[in-house]
């Protein structure tokens, strides 16, 4: 409808990603130092409007409207997780925290696997695609309407509270923005994994139902039914991931399996002739083991306090993957061939690249594996039982940063290597908006 070539496209999904490359670190020091009411209201705003954008958009025939839309959008969507993972971690750390996490993942993949499976159709019901939008639309304002409720109910509730009680978790949860330069290594491998799994797992997201088109010569609708089959998994297998991490840990272990699962799907959809429906089904078992572990492994090892900046550097890392990846995936397409008999052989150059793409990931996995075993007293991977002496014995680890950031000599604690992930989420960052700079134009 708006005829654009696949590399636009690509800019167009990575649009989202590319504002959260750096909004998710704001938000998250936003969320740190003024809690999670504000930082909950804005984001469900800029959805709520970003979308209404699109929708409008759709009238418009304009490309360039869309994209603002997306980025609005995008604002809003990166900082809502942050919210409600921040929340739930300060609510919920230690016991419960997985079972709690997973219930969000799956109300989220539940949203994503509808909105999928309905796009067309609903087009096709009112004879115009941005019908979609539109439905889409209502649903994110009546997120805004829930979100209103919530603020309300947490003011009575503060009102209702001993003063003294309401100061005591001030002090707890105060942030201090020194605290990112003396974040674990653990942590940043788990950084290097959100960019590269995360990453991977959005772009394919974003081409999987025009992958299953062309390779396998399905219409649109069956083509988006296939797709959405990649969120099944999460639906059903996450909640029960949450009980088994509470229960028996292996953090670490699902992480190394996650990976390994979304290689060897990208193997299975991009060369051979298994019915797609398989290698979706071991895809989104990726996407069901992975989240989980990284989000409940960031709530182990960070402090309250630093935990809304912690999970937002994990955001802008996953988005700063998908947005180099979604650009990257466009100019592979683009390269295939563009004739109609071998348009399945567009993919080729994409699938290779997301199974090099995948192996990079499995590296971080193992890596984050040793470093938790020998390192970090196997907390990330201890079960129930194990897990009270594993965090006792890294307490004084976990608590070091803010020991460091808070005294007053803090500089000489600082060496230079402190700054190597900063440095490195940095160029990534750079090199992703120039990217996102140069398919826009």
């Amino acid at each position: 409808e708006l005829e654009i070539t696949n590399t636009q496209y690509g800019a167009l999904q990575s649009s989202v990603s590319a504002v959260n490359t750096v909004l998710p670190i704001l938000g998250g020091l936003f969320i740190d130092a003024f809690g999670t009411n504000s930082g909950s209201l804005i984001a469900t705003s800029l959805i709520m409007v970003g979308n209404l954008i699109i929708s409008l958009s759709t009238h418009m025939q304009s490309f360039s409207t869309m994209v603002v839309g997306r980025i609005l959008y995008g604002l809003g969507s990166g900082s809502i997780t942050v919210v409600q993972e921040t929340i739930l971690g300060s609510w919920f750390k230690g016991k419960g925290l997985a079972i709690t996490i997973a219930i969000q993942i799956t109300t989220s993949r539940i949203a994503s696997f509808l909105s999928m499976g309905t796009a067309i159709p609903i087009a096709n019901r009112f004879g115009f695609y941005g019908a979609a939008f539109w439905a889409n639309f209502v649903v994110c304002a009546l997120s805004f309407g829930i979100n209103l409720v919530y603020i309300g109910s947490m003011r009575r509730i503060h009102r209702n509270t001993p003063q003294h009680l309401l100061d005591r978790l001030r002090t707890k949860h105060k942030f201090n923005p020194r605290l990112v330069l003396f974040l674990f290594g653990v942590y940043w491998m788990i950084i290097v994994e959100s960019f590269t799994l995360g990453g991977g797992w959005n772009s394919f997201l974003h081409i999987n139902s025009e992958l299953i088109k062309l390779r396998f010569g399905v219409n649109d609708a069956v083509a988006a039914w296939s797709a959405s089959v990649s969120q099944i998994m999460p639906i059903f297998l996450v909640p029960f991931l949450g009980w088994f991490f509470d229960l028996y840990g292996l953090r670490t272990d699902m992480l190394v399996f996650s990976t390994s699962a979304f290689t060897f799907s990208m193997l299975l959809l991009g060369f051979s002739k298994v019915n797609p429906l398989v290698g979706l089904v071991v895809f989104s078992i990726s996407l069901a083991l992975g989240p989980l572990a990284e989000i409940t492994a960031i709530s182990l090892i960070l402090p309250s306090s630093s935990l809304g900046t912690g999970l937002g550097i994990y955001k802008s890392a996953m988005n700063t993957g998908s947005t180099i990846v979604d650009i990257v995936v466009g100019v592979l397409q683009d390269r295939g061939s563009r004739l109609l008999e071998e348009s399945a052989h567009s993919y080729d150059y994409v699938m290779a690249f997301f199974v090099a793409w995948g192996a990079l990931s499995t590296i971080a996995a193992g890596m984050i594996f040793l470093i938790d075993r020998f390192k970090w007293h196997s907390l990330l991977r201890s079960n129930a039982s194990d897990r009270k002496e594993a965090y006792h014995m890294a307490k004084s680890k976990i608590n070091r940063p803010m020991l460091y950031a808070t005294a007053s000599n803090w500089r000489d604690y600082v060496a230079p290597w402190n700054f190597v992930p900063l440095i490195v989420l940095g160029c990534m960052l750079v090199i992703s908006w120039i990217l996102f700079a140069m398919k826009l134009a």
